[in-house]
């Protein structure tokens, strides 16, 4: 991927590519006169960095910062890539580097999709019969909405999936504890929830798939020890997929993605994150109804290539309106599959029929 640093009409600023330079930390910046270096930060300072830039070619930052930082919405409003949660060897300040920021993997371009596949999102029986004959797979189901079920709709449920003539859906792990509050309420990201009972009651639920080999996707997650820390407390019994919906998780995706057996890409929570807004608030400049915000494109666009590179599946979950305008930014960006709520499914055939 090319280097690129865009900024869209939020303010909201994002780049990535290859970056050239000396490495310096903030104690060495001042001893150089002339050209551009990267600079390495222990903590991000984004008063020091925007008083440099015009001096930088792209910061590296040591501590990870979450979008619920308070300096979250600072870093992604630089203009220049910074890239947190990076840790660099002392040996190679002072000298040239080329520093990568698509996390030290690149990819070709992904070819442009000639056709999108729709795969609903459903959490009830009701909305598989609404999309079913219209689909062309399905989602991941949300454990909790399979827990709210009757048990005898649940069987039905699967009943149904299995009689689709499509492949059975994978299974979305818990996005936060049963009975208790929200988990992002208390700013923790990833796999949220290990404790043993929410182990064995979603044991009770995967097993109820007819799947002889399912496939769980894990919520959210940012680093690689919360996968590590999943296969550990289920004993490592199911194929993982990984739920893209951070924008650390989306830079870093190349360095999740070993062993993972569906890429699904969030781009509702990836816009919240990034834009720093809550999506229940109606915001058009922001996040229009109709398009994706660039910057979230051009995560989207990544996370594709590297799937591509890779040979993974990849899933681009939208929730938005369909339209000619958005169709085009997935084709684009390379996107072959996308997931949608299950009312969202006839309008995106319609879209889609007239578009061939």
């Amino acid at each position: 991927m090319s280097d690129r640093t865009e900024k869209d009409q939020s303010g909201i600023a994002y780049g990535f590519g290859r970056h050239r330079g000396l490495l310096v930390d903030r104690n060495g910046i001042e001893e150089i006169v002339y050209g551009r270096v990267l600079l390495y930060l222990e903590k991000p300072d984004t008063d020091l960095i925007r008083g440099l830039a015009p001096r930088l070619s792209g910061v590296i930052v040591e501590e990870p910062v979450t979008p619920y930082a308070p300096e979250a919405r600072a870093l992604w409003s630089l203009p220049i890539p910074v890239l947190t949660g990076v840790r660099v060897d002392d040996s190679w300040l002072g000298h040239e580097v080329i520093v990568d920021f698509d996390a030290a993997t690149t990819a070709p371009p992904p070819s442009a999709a000639t056709e999108l596949r729709l795969h609903a999102e459903v959490s009830s029986l009701a909305e598989a019969h609404e999309a079913g004959h219209l689909a062309d797979g399905w989602s991941p189901l949300r454990a909790e909405d399979l827990r709210a079920l009757p048990a005898s709709e649940r069987a039905e449920l699967w009943h149904f999936f299995a009689e689709s003539g499509r492949p059975l859906p994978a299974v979305r792990y818990f996005d936060e504890p049963a009975g208790g509050p929200p988990a992002a309420s208390f700013g923790r990201r990833g796999v949220r929830v290990l404790l043993p009972d929410a182990i064995d009651y979603f044991r009770t639920v995967v097993a109820e798939s007819p799947d002889d080999n399912p496939l769980v996707v894990l919520p959210m997650v940012s680093v690689r020890a919360e996968i590590a820390a999943f296969a550990a407390a289920t004993g490592a019994r199911w194929r993982l997929g990984l739920d893209i919906a951070t924008p650390a998780a989306a830079l870093g995706v190349a360095d999740l993605v070993e062993g993972c057996h569906l890429l699904h890409v969030s781009t509702g929570d990836l816009a919240q994150h990034i834009l720093v807004w809550d999506r229940t608030v109606r915001n058009d400049l922001l996040l229009p109804p109709d398009r994706l915000p660039p910057v979230v494109t051009q995560l989207v666009e990544w996370s594709a290539s590297v799937a591509a590179a890779r040979s993974i599946p990849c899933r681009v979950a939208v929730d938005l309106r369909p339209s000619p305008q958005l169709h085009e930014q997935l084709v684009t960006a390379g996107v072959r599959e996308i997931s949608c709520p299950a009312p969202l499914i006839r309008h995106w055939r319609h879209l889609l029929d007239r578009a061939q």
